[in-house]
């Protein structure tokens, strides 16, 4: 069940077996969460520790029940329905409950749409489909994962002609490793960025820049926390740059809540949110408007790479 934020209803997202369980120091923790095995990795201390649950064999529900409605739903010794417990943690159900959720829940995702690290994205599968059978374009072959929203946002800025950065160089879409399609690194950044805002612009998922047109960058919010992207991005409000927060259109909602706290007032006018639909719009009609394009020769697609 996803953890919510007051005000924010629980969610049944699906089930998965649990692998191993255990207890790791500083330094176990930071690289798992440098492996992005780590969901939203904390910063210890020196000398603390934290339990860690590994997990295999996930499976997501096609629908995605919330814990209020379940009202019909309890346990074989259950004197309150699902929908009446307060969950705060760990709670235990018997099988009877279980089928409960499972028959709101209308079964899983099909298979292919759930391999590990795959996140779902709704309604993207149907809309890009509409989309390839529009351009006469193959399937495109991408997970729906972080890494590849970041890949795809990498190509089509370097496709505009922009110099581009990511802040994750060693995750990989597929078989391709982010940084072999970034064109630029810190020392590029701090070039064009002040000291006061280079350590958290460095951390931003993806940057594009070029001298005329400035900075455009990007958070991906793929299962991840829509506020905490929202302070990273506040926290380089000074570059007045285009800011974008990529993301399910599913969560535009949550997301127009968020940019509406106080906290964000300074960004409110610069931040868009883009939907993962419409940029695997844009990275196929970029991909065939570069390729039809290419015999022009144009200047500003046709730079050296900066290393």
């Amino acid at each position: 069940m996803t953890k919510a934020r007051a005000g924010q209803p629980q969610v049944f997202y699906g089930e998965f077996t649990v692998a191993e369980v255990k207890e790791v120091d500083t330094g176990e923790y930071g690289r798992l969460a440098k492996e992005g095995l780590i969901h939203s990795p904390q910063l210890l201390k020196p000398g603390e520790r934290r339990w860690v649950l590994f997990f295999d064999e996930f499976m997501e529900y096609a629908a995605k029940p919330l814990k209020d409605e379940l009202a019909d739903v309890r346990t074989s010794t259950g004197r309150k329905p699902i929908s009446e417990w307060p969950i705060k943690g760990l709670s235990y159900i018997d099988d009877q409950a279980l089928e409960g959720i499972r028959r709101r829940a209308g079964g899983f995702v099909r298979r292919e749409l759930q391999q590990p690290p795959t996140t779902r994205i709704d309604e993207l599968e149907e809309r890009v489909s509409r989309l390839e059978k529009l351009l006469g374009v193959s399937d495109l072959a991408l997970p729906l994962t972080h890494e590849c929203a970041e890949l795809m946002l990498l190509s089509v800025g370097r496709q505009l002609g922009f110099k581009v950065y990511t802040a994750d160089p060693s995750r990989t879409c597929g078989n391709v490793r982010l940084g072999d399609l970034a064109s630029v690194g810190r020392d590029y950044l701090s070039n064009y960025a002040g000291s006061g805002v280079l350590e958290s612009l460095t951390k931003v998922d993806v940057v594009w820049h070029r001298e005329e047109a400035g900075f455009y960058v990007f958070e991906v919010v793929i299962g991840g926390d829509m506020h905490d992207a929202l302070l990273g991005l506040s926290k380089i409000g000074e570059l007045n740059a285009k800011m974008f927060v990529v993301s399910g259109e599913s969560r535009k909602k949550e997301y127009e809540n968020d940019i509406g706290n106080p906290a964000f007032s300074t960004i409110r006018n610069n931040c868009t949110f883009l939907s993962v639909g419409d940029l695997a719009k844009m990275f196929v009609l970029t991909s065939l408007w570069k390729q039809s394009v290419k015999p022009l020769r144009l200047p500003h697609l046709v730079g050296k790479k900066s290393g």
